[in-house]
């Protein structure tokens, strides 16, 4: 008996030092671990919490919450950019449609149809005189207004673009005369230098082993006929090298070096690179 009342005492006292020194031994390694960690004193902690940033006073949740909402700002910005590039992309899209896959909206416009006219200014310009210069210009324009009025035609019954439409636009196009054929080569001639045009071709280059080069053609060369027609385009030469028979022999006058020289070429592709020049007649 007397040794349980003695027992009970030493139990709780045993139990209350070992109490003790686990809480001393946790305070002490909270202190350590705050004092490793923290590369200034204790004092410092309380006294500056000015140094403390926004994010090192806010809790992690805080934290993954700000962050959240700066990346769904982000999406929306980036969002709202790629709409605004849709939506350009869509209006040049149908700005741009109609001339790559609508035939039926190829009409010219007034800045085209005035390119066509034959300016009575410029003809004047190149040395035509005002009578000859005013009958071309109306005949000229009756023409163009003929080929409008079978646009519109064909716009309001539906058939623009289509075969019937190329075959009326081709009779028109049959019976108008050319500025040359109006004027003659001279003439024509005249007039495309008065009025600041090129009227020669001239050869710039000559490839090797071709038909040009063999015949002693060479880059620099200006080409004043074919087959005895006067040349004053490089598309009415490359027209006149596909008639007749392939292979035939034709001539082929040359201007070089203030000098005139005849050469007699083959039909057909001669091998040559053209462009344009403009000379005195």
């Amino acid at each position: 008996m007397f040794n349980s009342q003695l027992l009970i005492p030493f139990v709780f006292l045993l139990t209350g030092f070992g109490s003790a020194y686990l809480f001393l031994n946790y305070s002490s390694g909270e202190t350590t671990l705050s004092s490793s960690n923290e590369p200034f004193m204790q004092a410092d902690v309380v006294n500056n919490i000015s140094l403390y940033t926004p994010d090192m006073l806010s809790t992690p949740e805080e934290n993954r919450l700000s962050k959240l909402e700066n990346e769904v700002e982000q999406l929306k910005q980036q969002l709202l950019q790629v709409n605004q590039t849709l939506e350009s992309f869509s209006t040049e899209n149908k700005q741009i449609s109609p001339v790559i896959f609508g035939r039926t909206n190829k009409i010219p416009t007034p800045s085209v149809l005035t390119q066509r006219l034959h300016s009575y200014e410029s003809l004047i310009r190149g040395g035509i005189d005002q009578i000859t210069a005013e009958d071309i210009v109306r005949r000229k324009n009756n023409f163009e207004l003929k080929r409008l009025a079978l646009q519109d035609r064909a716009t309001r019954e539906n058939y623009l673009n289509t075969q019937q439409y190329y075959d009326e636009l081709n009779t028109i196009n049959q019976s108008d005369i050319s500025l040359r054929d109006e004027l003659g080569d001279d003439r024509y001639d005249e007039y495309l230098f008065s009025s600041k045009q090129n009227n020669r071709i001239k050869i710039s280059s000559v490839m090797l082993g071709s038909a040009a080069e063999e015949v002693g053609i060479e880059k620099g060369d200006v080409v004043l006929s074919y087959n005895n027609q006067r040349m004053f385009t490089w598309q009415e030469l490359k027209g006149a090298t596909t008639e007749g028979s392939l292979g035939e022999f034709v001539s082929m006058t040359i201007y070089r070096a203030g000098e005139h020289y005849s050469f007699t070429v083959p039909r057909g592709p001669l091998g040559i690179q053209l462009g344009a020049t403009r000379l005195e007649p």
